[in-house]
């Protein structure tokens, strides 16, 4: 019957805290492991300043979700970086009026692969994180308002 009763706003701002700090928990043995090493050393400034972030075990910054979209965007150039186009040979018995023809694919170096799998558990922090900052911003302002007058 409680699911039923819609959740006060501390209630949903307790719920994203909660699913923001479970999508935290590992994300710098993640970016150490599994991020760190493919990046070249020039773009590595924002791992270590988004694991120096993580690392505050009293707070959660309100800037958490800029300091990982900046990963991201690091990440994402690196990836780009290491991918480049192939040209395939199509095979005869697909060809219609020519002798031979090619496709182009996307082929990624090894660093590029492993930066695109390390990819989706950022991304998380990032959504989750964006939600929770900006609930939290919501009800602040909307407070202030309202005790405005």
């Amino acid at each position: 019957m409680k699911e039923l009763l819609p959740q006060t706003l501390f209630e949903r701002q307790v719920e994203l805290t909660k699913f923001l700090l479970e999508r935290m928990h590992g994300i710098d043995s993640h970016l150490t492991a599994r991020v760190q090493p493919y990046l070249p050393e020039a773009d590595q400034y924002d791992v270590t300043e988004l694991i120096e972030v993580l690392d505050d075990e009293e707070q959660i910054d309100p800037n958490l979700h800029f300091y990982v979209d900046a990963v991201l965007g690091e990440m994402r150039l690196a990836i780009a970086a290491g991918t480049h186009d192939e040209q395939v040979p199509i095979s005869p018995e697909h060809l219609i009026g020519c002798a031979e023809g090619f496709d182009t694919r996307k082929v990624r170096t090894p660093e590029a692969e492993a930066l695109h799998a390390a990819l989706p558990p950022l991304e998380g922090l990032y959504v989750a994180a964006r939600e929770a900052i900006e609930f939290a911003t919501a009800i602040r302002l909307s407070l202030h308002l309202l005790h405005a007058y």
